[in-house]
């Protein structure tokens, strides 16, 4: 590597670093990769948009001889990964942080070797889920996490300005006296739940809604051009077919899709339709939840998005989205992969959904109970009896 590339390096990682001060929040799996053994290199992959390069500046931030890079910047392009580190190990920076590796076509051989020669610690960020885990068996020697999209809880204190709130596990929202506690803190949050089915799930800012969707627009073309378009040799056609589909779920009820219907929809055979959404599950865009118990293989899976996706999409497409679907849409979110949809008899009304144990039916302020669940999470304020306000779903991480 010449000097003038790491002296460019140098001078971004400053800048970067110093930039990234400006946000003093942490996402949620912070404190899980800085508690990384240091015998571990620590990975974070994910949907674009929420986070991650952040989270590696501020993990910089605090670590000792720290260097910064992302394997996508232009003057990198062309430079041997494993040659890149070891030329910054020699100049001192024993803890690397390298941001969209995947753009780097050796990197799993790069860490690898890396690893093997303790040049440094590395912790590394991908935006395709696709990418990690490919290649060169890096089990063990990196512990790879999958970051989620903004929780309703973390959208409030880094985009709304509400004071830091502790997560609840599901024990805690079925609990009344827990779930009282819990809803008498956090009163204030329930008037914010439309607010984060518009603007929730990614790190853009949110007060210019014309703004915040050409920054989605822009994440939607990079994931099907270039995350999707890795996975697999696919062409125009076929990354115009992913993005109907996507439409498709957007316009349609929760539920209300099957493979053979959104093939049909889109004109591509079943396997295809089935090929494409698992990889934008993958990639963070889909959400498939699949119907409960051990005979549920076969059956076919309730199709969401990641949010803001929907409420996107159908604002492109000149449309409302539908209320059932967001607030399903909201749990799901918040409770995958932990959570399965329940399937009665042909005609059998059963409640939406399973969550630690217990059965869950969600709904507007109105929702009845004569589906029998155990609870019933409802878009208000009503927490006596089975009623669970529906926002405190957002507190789950």
């Amino acid at each position: 590597m010449e000097e003038r590339i790491f002296s460019r390096i140098l001078e971004d990682s400053r800048a970067r670093i110093m930039a990234a001060a400006a946000f003093p929040h942490r996402r949620y799996l912070y404190r899980t990769l800085a508690g990384v053994p240091k015998e571990y290199f620590a990975g974070v992959c994910g949907l674009r948009g929420i986070g991650k390069s952040v989270l590696l500046l501020q993990l910089a931030s605090e670590a000792k001889d720290s260097l910064y890079l992302s394997a996508d910047s232009a003057y990198l392009k062309g430079e041997d990964l494993y040659e890149t580190i070891r030329f910054c190990a020699a100049r001192g920076y024993k803890s690397l942080f390298i941001d969209e590796i995947h753009y780097s076509d050796e990197w799993q051989s790069a860490l690898k070797t890396a690893y093997d020669e303790g040049l440094a610690r590395i912790f590394f960020s991908g935006s395709s889920a696709l990418e990690i885990g490919k290649g060169a068996d890096l089990s063990r020697r990196a512990l790879v996490y999958k970051m989620l999209p903004l929780s309703f809880r973390e959208h409030l204190t880094i985009k709304r300005g509400f004071p830091e709130a502790q997560p609840l596990a599901p024990r805690q929202l079925f609990d009344p006296k827990k779930r009282e506690r819990a809803y008498l803190e956090n009163t204030k949050a329930s008037a914010f739940l439309g607010d984060y089915f518009a603007f929730g799930g990614t790190a853009y800012p949110a007060q210019e809604k014309a703004y915040f969707h050409k920054s989605l627009e822009n994440t939607v073309e990079k994931i099907l051009q270039s995350d999707l378009a890795r996975t697999r040799e696919i062409g125009a056609a076929s990354i115009e077919d992913a993005k109907r589909m996507l439409h498709f779920i957007a316009l349609s009820p929760a539920g209300e899709l099957s493979y053979s219907s959104l093939a049909s929809k889109v004109s591509v055979s079943k396997p295809t339709v089935m090929r494409v959404l698992s990889d934008l599950e993958r990639l963070g865009m889909v959400l498939r939840t699949l119907p409960c118990g051990k005979s549920s293989v076969r059956k076919e899976p309730k199709l969401y998005l990641a949010f803001p996706f929907r409420s996107f999409f159908c604002d492109s497409l000149l449309s409302q989205p539908d209320i059932g679907a967001l607030r399903e849409e909201f749990f799901v979110n918040h409770a995958y992969p932990e959570t399965c949809y329940l399937q009665g008899a042909r005609g059998q009304k059963t409640p939406d959904f399973m969550l630690d144990g217990k059965s869950v039916e969600v709904g507007g302020a109105g929702k009845g109970a004569y589906q029998m669940p155990d609870f019933i999470m409802k878009e208000g304020g009503e927490f006596t009896g089975k009623s669970i306000p529906l926002f405190l779903a957002g507190y789950l991480y």
